[in-house]
């Protein structure tokens, strides 16, 4: 009887579909050891055990049995009601926790990092206002500068402006010299003449005086 129903589980295996998917990973369900053997039964020697969460490459499909291959390359046998392709919870929780921690010391990290960024943003503010203070402390310089040049510029328009005046002056003064000049030179010219019109009038005064004089005199009888 028993020769019999091995037979009829040989057959049976011999038509059952088996479907191959290579390098598809798989894990042992959670919370259980299950047994990796060489072949498909009970009856096959146990190669090793798998712990949960330990991942599989699957060969091939059965209806009861996969043919795996374990992280250590060991090739074997294992119920199919024992993997799955989700990750065990065991596996998931452990990843949360692992990522929980790596999101608590990245916030230790940005609390530590928050006294920090206060000093950081004092000091920030602190230049600022010292940058303020330089920029209207230039601002002023600016003023200043602007103001000077301008009244370099308008120094400049004077100056220009008194050169101008001294040089219209200076040629006012050359020229009432040179007509001071002509003035003088006609005065001397007149006065020239009029002495020689006095002297030619005293001349002839004395002259007609003379003559006057000459012919009011008596003359003389003779004896």
């Amino acid at each position: 009887m028993r020769l019999v129903l091995s037979c009829c589980f040989l057959v049976s295996l011999l038509f059952l579909p088996i479907s191959q998917s290579l390098a598809a990973t798989q894990y042992v369900s959670d919370e259980i050891t299950i047994l990796l053997r060489r072949g498909p039964g009970t009856e096959y020697k146990i190669l090793k055990t798998l712990q949960t969460g330990a991942s599989v490459e699957v060969l091939e499909e059965g209806s009861q049995y996969f043919l795996v291959r374990s992280q250590d390359g060991t090739e074997g046998y294992v119920l199919r009601q024992y993997l799955t392709t989700e990750l065990p919870k065991s596996m998931v929780i452990a990843r949360l926790n692992e990522e929980k921690e790596r999101l608590q010391s990245t916030i230790d990290d940005i609390k530590r990092g928050a006294g920090t960024w206060v000093d950081e943003k004092q000091e920030l503010q602190r230049q600022l206002v010292e940058l303020q203070q330089s920029f209207e402390s230039e601002k002023n310089k600016r003023l200043e500068v602007t103001r000077s040049y301008e009244s370099l510029q308008a120094g400049a328009r004077n100056v220009t402006e008194l050169v101008s005046e001294r040089d219209r002056l200076q040629a006012e003064t050359e020229r009432q010299a040179e007509e001071l000049k002509k003035l003088r030179q006609e005065n001397e010219s007149m006065l020239r003449r009029a002495m020689v019109n006095w002297f030619l009038a005293g001349a002839g005064v004395l002259f007609v005086g003379w003559f006057m004089g000459k012919r009011s005199r008596p003359k003389k009888r003779g004896f």
